[in-house]
């Protein structure tokens, strides 16, 4: 079997990160289960532009980053596009419908796309309730969140696709969540031990009671400039192991690559935005900007990113107050002068009168950061949705936060991935993706084990 024969569902999809990922590792993702409005059509737009790659015509989607054409017009013209997008991008809440009625959409897809199954089952349930930050902001430290149960869903569709192997993603919060008392982790892995006389989890769930910090990858280890730190699951159909017994080593192998990886060194905020067009406050686009203003003296990783892409999209800065732009020109002066990281005691101290007038200071110290040029980028979340102060950018002349392609820049989304919505929804969008290169290479990974054990079966 060749790459292009192996199928992934991504449930929980979002923008498609994981997707996006593991379609560059060649595998055909045609299923995609979100509830967003507009990270769907994210999703649209993405399958839209690679069907219209498969024809060599990516001139036409060239015009809808352009802004010169609509997915619409383009459905009209090519209906096998428009079956196979609406199809593969299911608009739906798992708990807020009847499963069946998702899982005959799933198969409809199946058959569409004439896959004899799927492959490989990917997601990650909303992680807003495990977050360490969230529930620092929630009195209730979110226990009565509903989103605490969405895996239960996952795992349903994973007995009934049994698929070979699936990735379960989340962030390192999990481990300290709790549900009235119970720790949630306990909870997901007691029910995904039911999986296990048909399922292995690399290594072995003993291992993560022991040492779950061991199922933690860094995005930085996998050549993302940012450090964001995911808990990647991992299992595979234990019948496999007769046809490829080196398979319980993956998950080692990707930790291994990571390893090396590390080694040679991060990228950094400037390999990430470096050559991206400059801009003030308020300036630039949410949609079509225009041509790259610099095209010479790009680094690797730059060059990477603009692969497929004729310009820049989704790059438009916010509008800032007049106090919020002295105190990121305080906090971009003051690390360039001392070569120290400053923060709101560092303000108290030197600048006083540009203290916010906020409560609990003391408790968020680094509400304001800039982005330094040399290292990596902070991780990027849903947060910089509501203000960006987290994520300013380092060029005093340009003295504003992050746009959308900044932000994706960093999260490894390369410049002909067209975010959809109000700049609100795109950031969000942003903000909760997997970075496609930390998928990528877990993509590569599954993808060489699936070569080696269907070879072995003929």
């Amino acid at each position: 079997m060749s790459k292009s024969d192996f199928y992934a569902i991504d449930l929980f999809a979002g923008c498609g990160g994981l997707s996006e990922g593991f379609i560059q590792a060649g595998f055909n993702v045609i299923g995609e289960i979100e509830s967003d409005r507009w990270a769907c059509e994210t999703l649209r737009t993405r399958h839209t532009a690679y069907h219209l790659k498969k024809l060599k015509k990516s001139y036409i989607y060239h015009m809808i980053m352009k802004e010169q054409i609509d997915k619409d017009e383009i459905f009209r013209r090519y209906d096998d596009i428009a079956e196979s997008v609406s199809l593969s991008v299911i608009e739906e809440a798992f708990e807020k419908i009847d499963e069946p009625v998702i899982k005959n959409k799933i198969e409809m897809s199946r058959k569409f796309h004439r896959a004899p199954k799927f492959h490989v089952l990917l997601g990650g349930p909303p992680c807003q309730p495990y977050s360490i930050v969230g529930r620092a902001r929630d009195p209730e430290r979110k226990e009565n969140d509903e989103r605490h149960f969405l895996y239960k869903y996952y795992i349903d569709i994973l007995e009934a696709l049994e698929p070979d192997f699936f990735v379960y993603e989340n962030v390192p919060g999990l481990f300290t969540a709790r549900v009235k008392g119970e720790k949630i982790l306990e909870r997901i892995l007691n029910d995904f031990s039911l999986l296990h006389p048909s399922y292995q989890i690399m290594p072995s769930l003993e291992q993560i009671y022991k040492d779950p910090g061991s199922y933690v990858l860094n995005a930085a280890d996998f050549l993302v400039p940012q450090r964001r730190k995911r808990l990647i699951l991992i299992g595979y159909k234990k019948s496999l192991d007769r046809y490829n017994k080196d398979i319980i080593n993956l998950f080692k192998n990707i930790q291994e690559r990571g390893k090396i990886n590390r080694e040679k060194g991060y990228l950094t905020v400037d390999d990430a935005i470096g050559d991206l067009n400059p801009l003030k406050p308020g300036e630039g686009s949410d949609g079509w900007l225009g041509e790259y203003h610099l095209n010479s003296g790009l680094k690797k990783y730059q060059v990477e990113m603009r692969n497929n892409s004729i310009g820049v999209m989704n790059h438009k800065a916010r509008n800032h107050m007049e106090s919020d732009l002295e105190r990121y020109k305080f906090f971009i002066e003051y690390y360039d002068k001392y070569d120290k990281e400053p923060n709101l005691n560092t303000l108290k101290m030197k600048r006083p009168d540009l203290l916010p007038a906020h409560r609990h200071l003391d408790k968020f110290i680094d509400r304001f950061k800039v982005q330094w040029w040399n290292n990596p980028a902070s991780t990027i979340t849903a947060h910089i949705s509501k203000d960006g102060h987290h994520y300013i950018h380092p060029d005093l002349s340009q003295c504003r936060t992050f746009t959308v392609r900044e932000a994706a820049r960093c999260q490894s989304f390369p410049d002909d991935f067209k975010f959809e919505g109000p700049r609100t929804e795109q950031f969000k969008q942003v903000g909760n993706a997997v970075p496609p290169r930390l998928a990528r290479f877990i993509g590569q990974s599954i993808m060489d084990e699936l070569i080696k054990i269907y070879g072995n079966q003929r």
